[in-house]
């Protein structure tokens, strides 16, 4: 082996331990630089809300996503203070609060804004609303207020048939 060779090998050696370096550094920022407690997305409502907003009709959309515009900086406050209740009541929790009307008074204070948050949001359900025809409304209403799905784990029997 020639010292040329060596030379070469020694820079591929190099670069392919700095891209490896890099791979490992950037997963590990990815997984433990996640969403911290009461940071993560907003209640699930919203989201189905703008599903539902989605399968509507072209003019009702566009009137549809102007409200969902005008009124997202008050929603997003509502789901801010529900993240600041959260993390308040975790603190008082955390802290050994004594007495329990701290604790009670931060659970209330955490009702008290899933509850402007959930009248916020139905409000602004109704309003969209309001623009629709019956058939379409109906139609609105399921996509926006439809229950979760129950997640069902199924294995076949003998026979290859499913199994609840």
């Amino acid at each position: 082996m020639t010292r040329r060779t060596l030379i070469v090998l020694l820079i591929v050696s190099g670069a392919l331990n700095l891209f490896l370096v890099g791979i490992i550094a950037a997963s590990v920022i990815v997984h433990w630089g996640g969403p911290k407690a009461g940071h993560g997305p907003g209640p699930r409502t919203a989201f189905r809300l703008y599903r539902a907003v989605d399968e509507l009709e072209e003019p009702q959309r566009a009137r549809a996503r102007a409200l969902l515009k005008e009124k997202h900086p008050q929603i997003r406050a509502k789901i801010q203070a529900i993240r600041a209740a959260r993390r308040d009541l975790r603190r008082r929790i955390r802290d050994g609060a004594v007495s329990p009307e701290a604790v009670e008074s931060g659970f209330r204070s955490l009702q008290r804004a899933r509850g402007e948050a959930q009248a916020a949001l139905h409000a602004l359900v109704r309003q969209i609303a309001e623009s629709l025809t019956p058939d379409q409304r109906q139609r609105f209403y399921r996509q926006a207020y439809r229950p979760r799905a129950k997640k069902r784990k199924w294995r076949k029997d003998e026979k290859g048939e499913r199994r609840e």
